[in-house]
């Protein structure tokens, strides 16, 4: 088996909650399970260099979490489409909800992640209306959907983390902070 897209060396990739990173290398890493080693993309995540990943070849479902990083115009069309369409319903069930954040998080789908925070930005411009605020782990759900979004939308359009941030605000006609 081999992944359907091929990947090389010195090339970045979106990996899922891992955000951009950088493929240091190719080769065979040593592997628990019944062989001593495998054939994969060794992967190193820009926010945190000093971990390293290993993606074995012949996982398919591993390789497919490997992403081409997104061009402008993907990004641009990706927070037009955003704004076009509602945000996502708010959970009022807390369990549930942190659940399903935590799944987004998890999943780094950047479409699901602007949904995410347009939904959470939304509940807490109502409660700030009725002298009230978002939960913290709510408001740190936000925080950690802005920053992935941050670091990608920042690397693929030349900007640094703060000024992709506001892009995306702006984009999305929202305020950065409630």
């Amino acid at each position: 088996m081999q992944t359907q897209q091929a990947f090389e060396a010195g090339m970045h990739v979106r990996y899922g909650g891992n955000g951009i990173c950088l493929i240091e290398r190719v080769g065979e890493v040593p592997f628990p399970g019944d062989r001593p080693t495998r054939l994969c993309y060794v992967l190193k995540p820009l926010r945190n260099v000093s971990m390293e990943i290993s993606v074995p070849l012949d996982n398919e479902a591993l390789c497919a979490k490997m992403l081409p990083v997104r061009t402008k115009e993907e990004i641009a069309e990706m927070l037009s489409e955003a704004v076009r369409r509602d945000a996502m319903p708010w959970i009022d069930d807390r369990k549930l909800r942190n659940a399903e954040f935590r799944k987004i998080l998890a999943g780094g789908d950047a479409e699901s992640l602007l949904d995410m925070i347009r939904c959470i930005l939304k509940q807490g411009a109502l409660l700030k209306q009725n002298g009230k605020h978002l939960s913290t782990a709510d408001d740190n759900a936000r925080k950690d959907a802005a920053r992935m979004l941050d670091e990608e939308f920042g690397f693929s359009l030349g900007l640094s983390a703060r000024e992709a941030g506001q892009y995306i605000c702006d984009s999305l006609k929202v305020e950065k902070e409630l």
